[in-house]
């Protein structure tokens, strides 16, 4: 009875001082993990929310770029990180979840993560060189032989895009990797290294606007760029199904309370004056919802992709 009753106790105390600590949290330095280098649409979300979070929070909000293995590198880092809300990142998806619907390692389990929240929703579009002979998905998929598409590697998400998307139409299309970032897999396409790439809007609205890249489709059933068609209306409407998601996690274990307070302070931050003035400048946009949504999403989104399995395992 004495051991019960000091085991009751301990158990107490245990839950009374993590209480106590998560409501003082935080006491230190937030690091917000981007798994990729320094100045592609992962990392200008994460810069942006930034400051508005320390604001919110009263504390620093450090970023750390951790790039390698396609994102792996840095999600395996946050993944493995103390459960203290003091470690976060944000999560490319549906790219980082190849590895573990083919059964591969990769350091984290997407079912463990704790999610904190979806911070934006972005969705792509088809570019070209503008000197090409490429008009259309078309032309480039009656080419004679697979089209070359520019990306960093086999689990970034434009890579699971195009590789799914052009299975479900027949096209033939062979992915060139190794390209360090968005934006370097951008400037590719300028070179005439490859004959198109598939990139969020937002970060091929710019070279568009320059003419160093012409875009011939967006992803969508609904037009966003004046003058550019939409798969839907060029009747591929299985691709409006594609996007890019900007979901913030943390290791598994991150306490209820704290999971809250960091997710309440991103969803400030994104509406924030600040942060709108950004988004609508960039042409990059926001779609802040919280923690048991973005929950929701990922498990939406696992269960969407695992269809795949046998396009992505080529």
């Amino acid at each position: 009875m004495t051991s019960k009753i000091i085991g009751a106790v301990t158990a107490a105390f245990a839950a009374v001082t993590a209480s106590a600590a998560a409501a003082e949290w935080p006491e230190e330095p937030i690091t917000f993990v981007v798994p990729y280098s320094p100045g592609g649409g992962f990392d200008a979300y994460a810069r942006a929310v930034a400051p508005e979070m320390e604001k919110i929070l009263g504390t620093e909000v450090v970023i750390e770029n951790i790039p390698g293995a396609g994102g792996q590198k840095g999600a395996s880092t946050v993944y493995r990180a103390d459960p203290d809300g003091y470690t976060i990142g944000i999560w490319n998806v549906p790219g980082l979840t190849v590895p573990q619907l083919l059964g591969r390692s990769s350091g984290y389990d997407l079912t463990d993560v704790t999610w904190i929240a979806n911070l934006a929703t972005s969705k792509y579009a088809l570019a070209v060189n503008p000197d090409s002979e490429f008009e259309s998905l078309e032309n480039l998929c009656a080419q004679g032989e697979p089209f070359k598409h520019s990306d960093t590697g086999p689990a970034s998400t434009s890579s699971v895009t195009a590789r799914i998307a052009m299975s479900v139409i027949d096209c033939p299309i062979q992915n060139v990797t190794g390209y360090k970032g968005s934006t370097d897999t951008i400037i590719g396409l300028m070179r005439g290294e490859v004959d198109a790439t598939i990139k969020p809007i937002a970060s091929l609205r710019k070279y568009a606007e320059s003419g160093d890249v012409e875009i011939i489709m967006t992803f969508e059933d609904e037009p966003s760029m004046e003058g550019i068609p939409t798969s839907t209306e060029l009747g591929y409407d299985q691709f409006a199904n594609f996007d890019l998601r900007r979901i913030v996690g943390g290791p598994p274990g991150i306490p209820a309370d704290i999971t809250e307070k960091l997710s309440a302070a991103i969803i400030e931050a994104a509406n924030s004056e600040a942060v709108q003035e950004w988004s609508e400048s960039t042409g990059r946009p926001l779609d802040a919802v919280g923690a048991e949504e973005a929950s929701q999403i990922m498990s939406n989104l696992m269960d969407f992709y695992s269809t795949y399995k046998d396009v992505l395992a080529e």
